[in-house]
């Protein structure tokens, strides 16, 4: 989505296709030694994707970069990671984002457990089960399509513990939050 500008920062960056798009994803440091060049690096882009660290929620750091955004008018995707070490509890972080940084959340999946329980993600846009793998919580194991949260099959690869508890909390979540539109600028 972004054409190189010739930016210069302490960053990593990927690029990769997609139909007819190309995607440049540049990685700033969050830490506040380097906001100059996170600033300037987000004068340079078309959208944001903003970390949100699933122990620690919304930091000082990203207060700032997001008010940045904000200013930019930046569409913004939130992610919450490090949810397979000991992390607050879904909504606890969802309401810190919607208070802190005055945006609705819409989720677009929710994790089935945390911390040493964590076994993946249930994709609320495809109705899927993102299960990880045991060895390499990096790595998405298995990718299973189901009927809803009803499905049968959900049994199989979801313990009866945590498949109550995710059944209550995306119910809840459809409840109380908006839903994801992809329609949307």
């Amino acid at each position: 989505m972004e054409q190189d500008r010739g930016i210069s920062v302490s960053a990593s960056a990927m690029s990769f296709e997609y139909g007819q798009f190309r995607f440049n994803l540049v990685d700033t440091p969050g830490h506040s030694d380097f906001s100059e060049d996170t600033y300037r690096t987000l004068t340079a882009v078309d959208a944001a994707i903003m970390v949100i660290d699933g122990a620690k929620g919304v930091e000082s750091q990203t207060r700032k970069l997001f008010e940045v955004c904000r200013m930019r008018d930046l569409p913004i995707l939130t992610f919450c990671n490090k949810m397979d070490r000991e992390a607050r509890e879904t909504f606890e972080i969802i309401d810190e984002i919607q208070e802190n940084l005055a945006i609705d959340v819409a989720p677009a999946s929710w994790p089935i457990g945390s911390g040493r329980d964590f076994i993946g993600c249930y994709d609320m846009l495809n109705d899927r089960l993102e299960l990880m793998d045991r060895a390499d919580r990096n790595k998405v194991a298995e990718s299973i399509k189901i009927e809803g949260l009803d499905d049968p099959q959900l049994a199989e690869h979801v313990p009866a513990d945590m498949l109550e508890k995710l059944r209550e909390e995306v119910e809840m979540a459809r409840e109380l939050l908006p839903a994801f539109d992809r329609a949307l600028p």
